[in-house]
């Protein structure tokens, strides 16, 4: 490998699911929908790297790793190991990848074998990839992840161990091939947190003293200034922001990192800040489409120029509109739950009652109004249309990612000045 040629580059990758379907779909031959899990991921691994990826439960970042360790394909873009791209792999290519990329996953007492002592579970991958040495490596590997004396564990399965030193044996597991490569899948979620702390900061020394990079997984950004120099900030399956950590820690750009790091404990009872900004949870990852994925849980959707409207406001018309252009408003319920369930008005009433609480007036009033008619009249399209004309917001398009300072990319509509941005892609699609 070439001294400039990355580890690691991640190029523009894809993972989509077909959702199952069922005999009606066949018979009507409708498309199956497609789970988004990663969709257009890119970033580089350089030697002695280490690299965070952040996010929520259900943002794709396992998924991420999965596909990264070749237990997914790949459906876009690729993976490219010191020049070689994974799509061009053949059986060797496969067997160096699987022997230089080793995996620490999340749950400890489930990723080792029951039946296997610590010495059978370390030796395995040696055995796997014909490796010599297999005593020495052992003993060097208990000793560096500080299971000591390593006589004392070497027979030990793990019902005899406790979760910190099941951890400790899984990452000893992944570094006795001493690969150029560590994926770390939530390593000490499972952990006490006094446990936590001591085993993170091992693992940082380890992947120094190994020479080795890392991609460490986490919904926990309080736990990656242990370990990574870089963050990426994942949502539903793109990359919302990457910078150096203290730079994300210290000031966060996208909305969605300001609410993670907000959400950050800290110890004092005592200390005053903001609540978090942002309620609910990602939506599920199907067919979503263009436009910002984070807009419907985000406190700085921007309204269209001219209309002036209140945040709180104008995002319940947005989750309206959104529950009414997929076909999601639950109206037979609203609609059975009336006294008479005949009466239009008193429909359109309740399905306000159901999704509005703030307050709107002038025209954005009377447009939701007319809406709602629409909706309880059965006209759900004259009402999206109209909701559409009135408020649609320039988050419904998928946003750049943009240098918004010196290696700090960030994936948000504020970031840009759109007008001009769409003279540039203009003129560079018709040169």
């Amino acid at each position: 490998m070439a001294d400039d040629t990355p580890l690691l580059e991640i190029d523009d990758l894809e993972k989509h699911f077909e959702q199952s379907t069922n005999i009606l779909d066949l018979l009507l031959r409708r498309e199956p929908s497609k789970i988004q899990a990663v969709d257009g991921v890119s970033f580089t691994l350089e030697t002695n790297d280490s690299i965070a990826v952040i996010g929520e439960s259900g943002c794709g970042k396992t998924t991420l790793l999965l596909t990264l360790i070749g237990l997914h394909d790949i459906t876009g873009g690729d993976v490219v190991y010191k020049g070689t791209p994974m799509s061009d792999f053949d059986d060797a290519d496969w067997k160096e990848y699987r022997s230089n990329v080793q995996v620490i996953f999340q749950d400890p007492f489930n990723s080792l074998d029951p039946k296997m002592t610590v010495e059978e579970s370390l030796k395995e991958p040696l055995k796997i990839h014909d490796v010599g040495n297999r005593d020495e490596r052992v003993y060097q590997v208990l000793e560096d992840v500080e299971l000591r004396p390593p006589e004392q564990y070497l027979h030990r399965k793990p019902m005899n161990l406790s979760g910190g030193e099941k951890q400790r044996v899984a990452i000893g597991r992944a570094l006795v091939l001493e690969p150029d490569i560590i994926l770390a899948d939530e390593p000490v979620s499972m952990l006490d947190v006094s446990t936590q702390a001591s085993v993170l900061r091992m693992l940082k020394d380890l992947i120094d003293d190994y020479d080795a990079s890392m991609i460490y997984i986490s919904h926990d950004l309080s736990t990656v200034s242990y370990i990574s120099e870089t963050v990426n900030v994942m949502y539903l399956g793109r990359i919302v922001e990457s910078a150096p950590t203290e730079w994300i820690l210290d000031d966060p750009k996208h909305p969605y990192s300001e609410a993670l790091v907000s959400a950050i404990p800290i110890p004092d009872p005592h200390h005053d800040r903001a609540r978090t900004e942002m309620s609910g949870a990602p939506r599920d990852p199907i067919d979503l489409g263009e436009g910002c994925r984070f807009r419907d849980r985000c406190p700085k959707v921007i309204p269209p120029d001219g209309i002036d409207v209140d945040q709180e406001a104008y995002r319940e018309v947005m989750a309206f509109r959104e529950a009414l252009e997929r076909d999601d408003l639950p109206l037979e319920r609203i609609r059975k739950e009336l006294d008479d369930p005949g009466d239009q008005e008193a429909f359109a009433a309740a399905i306000r009652g159901e999704y509005f609480s703030g307050e709107m007036t002038g025209e954005n009033a009377t447009t939701v109004d007319a809406a709602l008619d629409d909706v309880a009249d059965g006209d759900l399209d004259a009402a999206a249309d109209r909701l559409r004309d009135r408020f649609e917001s320039v988050c419904e398009n998928t946003p750049l990612s943009v240098e918004a300072e010196a290696d700090w990319h960030v994936a948000c509509h504020q970031y840009y000045d759109h007008d001009r941005r769409t003279k540039e892609d203009h003129a560079i699609t018709t040169d």
